[in-house]
């Protein structure tokens, strides 16, 4: 038969160092909480306790603001990864944390979305003053906000393996090439990428920026769909440049561009001839040169796609 919890509260708390694993598990939290009033408690068995998922918040926080445990690395760790840790001690000791353990909890579900939206947030904080090296590395791992905050970061390397991150979704990039800060370079470093610009999506948004090269563009529109090219048509924001093409496929696809304006609008936009056979030349050069954007048959597409497993 157990002891009652009083006792075994009075037995944990002058427990020797051999006998402390035998409360380190007990359901209750006074138990517990007397185990702090140990003084033959080690790291090792702090670090068990600060583990457990099935203790109160109250454990948790009291532990969080135990002095003899605030420099210990493991101990804040732990407790910043444990969802039952109130928020507010979840964060005292997450600022501590070094910036990789910070990403990797940011991508953590098992813990609260409000919690990870404010780790990403200090992640997000330190991004401007990392080394490239640093930002490259956190390319690589990092998910959600972070990730769209290195894209917008500008750095071509960066970005390109920000692209290739498994955790990268469409709709996050979705939202950077719509964003009117985004620069021209990263535009263009995302409109050249071959896996991403096989998404439909994508390629819709990059056609409606006025960053994107034309000769992507021309590329990108052959692949929409005719409805979608008459809503671009209409649309008052397209960057003006981009209209003769999409006035060019329609007609090719037997439509009439100009039963698409009103009466008062203008319709026709003129491009010089040269700048004509330059744009078709560069989507000569994406198509077939130097292996940039190839010919694929839609089994190759499938295995090029990002998160798509070999």
């Amino acid at each position: 038969m157990l002891d009652t919890e009083e006792t075994r509260a009075a037995q944990a708390a002058g427990a020797s160092e051999e006998e402390i694993p035998l409360f380190l598990h007990d359901p209750s939290s006074k138990v517990v909480l007397a185990l702090f009033e140990n003084r033959n408690l080690t790291e090792e068995h702090v670090l068990i306790i600060a583990n457990r998922k099935n203790l109160t918040p109250q454990v948790l926080n009291t532990l969080s603001r135990d002095a003899r445990w605030s420099e210990s690395y493991r101990v804040r760790l732990a407790l910043a990864k444990n969802p039952k840790t109130p928020l507010f001690a979840a964060l005292s000791v997450a600022r501590y944390l070094r910036l990789f353990d910070l990403a990797d909890l940011a991508r953590n579900h098992l813990l609260p979305v409000i919690y990870r939206k404010k780790l990403e947030a200090i992640v997000i904080e330190k991004i401007p003053t990392l080394a490239l090296g640093v930002k490259k590395t956190l390319a690589r791992v990092a998910a959600g906000e972070i990730l769209i905050a290195l894209i917008k970061d500008g750095y071509p390397d960066v970005i390109k393996l920000c692209l290739g991150n498994p955790h990268l979704v469409e709709a996050h990039l979705y939202k950077v090439i719509s964003h009117k800060m985004t620069t021209p370079g990263t535009i263009r470093t995302i409109a050249e990428n071959r896996n991403w610009t096989f998404r439909y999506h994508i390629k819709f948004a990059l056609v409606r920026n006025e960053h994107t090269p034309l000769a992507r563009i021309a590329l990108f529109l052959i692949d929409l769909k005719t409805g979608d090219l008459k809503d671009l048509y209409r649309d008052p924001h397209l960057p003006p440049g981009v209209r003769p093409f999409i006035h060019r496929e329609l007609l090719e696809r037997g439509e009439d561009p100009e039963r698409l304006s009103g009466p008062d609008e203008e319709v026709l936009f003129v491009i010089d001839e040269h700048e004509i056979e330059d744009i078709e030349t560069e989507m000569r050069t994406y198509c077939g040169g130097d292996g940039q954007q190839g010919e694929t048959d839609d089994d190759d597409r499938e295995q090029d796609l990002p998160g798509t497993q070999p």
